[in-house]
C-alpha cells in the first residue's frame, strides 16, 4: 500500500488565511513543504494514483480537496469509498459532494459513492446533500460507523477507535488493514483513551500517523505535539504495537506549534519520527 498526504494543516492551514505570525510569514518565504493545506490523504492498495475503485481509500473531505486535486492529481471520479474523522470544517466539507453529478460532473461516476463516519459527519452530509437535488450528487450512501467494530471499505477493512477531541461529537481515528499491512490513522485527537490502547495491544502497525497540531510543544487532551507522540509510541511499544521497520510520521500542523518544515524534520529525526508535507507519500 501507498499513503499520500493531500494535505497537512490544522484548520487555518499555514500560512493562516488571515495570519501574518512569524510562522506564517517563514511559510510564504521558504514556500515548497512549508506550504500547508487542510488535513486529507488517500491511501492506495497498489501505487499513487493506479487502482480500481475499490482500491482507493479517501480520509476525510476538507474544503481545500479541489486544491489537492490539481495539485497532486487526486481523481476523485475514482473514488468509491470516503472515511471521515469527524464533522469539523476542516475535515468535512459536505457541500463539494454536490458536485458529483448533474450538470458538474459528465459523465457522472457510473459506481457509488460510500461516506463513513459518525452521527455528527451524518447530519452535516444530509443538511448538504440529502436536501439538494439528487441528480447533482447521485448514488451517494452514507454509513454510521460504530466504535471496534471493523467494516469493509473496498478492499480495505476498517475499524473507526474513539480519538480524544471535541467532547460534543464521536470524533474518530482509524485502524485500516489489507493483505497483512496495518496503519493506524490519527490526527485530531489527544492522546488515546485506555480503550484504544487496550483493543489495539498486541496488533503490529506498518505506518502510525500522529497528531502534531501542536508541534514540538505537549497538549495532550484534544490535539498532540512531538512529546505526546513520543508518550504514543513508548506505550505502542510496550504492548507490542511496534516492528522495528514502523513508520512513524507525524501529521496536521498549525503555525502557532511551529516550527517551519525543515526545522521539524531535524528535530523530529531525533526521535526516529518523520514529518508530513503536502503530497509526501509512504510506503506501508
Amino acid at each position: 500500500m501507498q499513503l499520500q498526504y493531500l494535505g497537512t494543516a490544522a484548520a487555518e492551514g499555514w500560512p493562516g488565511l488571515f495570519c501574518n505570525c512569524k510562522q506564517c510569514e517563514t511559510a510564504r518565504l521558504l514556500g515548497r513543504k512549508n506550504i500547508r493545506t487542510r488535513s486529507q490523504a488517500v491511501l492506495y492498495a497498489d501505487a499513487v494514483g493506479i487502482g480500481e475503485v475499490e482500491d482507493i481509500l479517501l480520509i476525510d473531505l476538507p474544503p481545500d480537496t479541489y486544491m489537492h486535486v490539481v495539485q497532486h492529481g487526486l481523481r476523485l471520479d475514482r473514488i468509491g469509498h470516503l472515511i471521515v474523522t469527524h464533522s469539523h470544517h476542516d475535515h468535512f466539507a459536505p457541500a463539494e459532494l454536490n458536485y458529483r453529478g448533474g450538470v458538474f460532473a459528465q459523465p457522472a461516476p457510473d459506481f457509488p459513492l460510500y461516506i463513513y463516519g459518525n452521527d455528527k459527519v451524518e447530519e452535516r452530509y444530509k443538511e448538504e446533500v440529502d436536501t439538494k437535488r439528487e441528480e447533482w450528487s447521485p448514488n451517494t450512501h452514507y454509513h454510521v460507523v460504530e466504535n471496534f467494530e471493523p467494516f469493509e471499505a473496498g478492499s480495505f477493512t476498517v475499524t473507526a477507535l474513539p480519538a480524544l477531541h471535541d467532547p460534543t461529537e464521536r470524533c474518530l481515528i482509524y485502524m485500516i488493514e489489507r493483505e497483512g499491512k496495518r496503519i493506524l490513522y490519527g490526527n485530531d485527537t489527544g492522546i488515546f483513551p485506555d480503550e484504544v490502547f487496550d483493543y489495539i495491544a498486541g496488533k503490529q502497525f506498518d505506518l502510525i500517523s500522529l497528531d502534531c497540531t501542536n508541534g514540538t510543544k505537549p497538549e495532550g487532551t484534544n490535539h498532540m505535539g512531538m512529546p505526546d507522540a513520543q508518550t504514543i509510541k513508548r506505550r505502542m511499544e510496550s504492548i507490542g504495537c511496534l516492528k522495528p521497520t514502523t513508520k512513524i510520521v507525524l501529521h496536521h500542523f498549525s503555525h502557532n506549534g511551529g516550527p517551519y518544515h525543515d526545522a521539524m524534520v531535524e528535530i523530529a529525526a531525533e526521535h526516529n519520527f518523520d514529518v508530513s508535507y503536502d503530497g509526501g507519500i509512504w510506503d506501508v
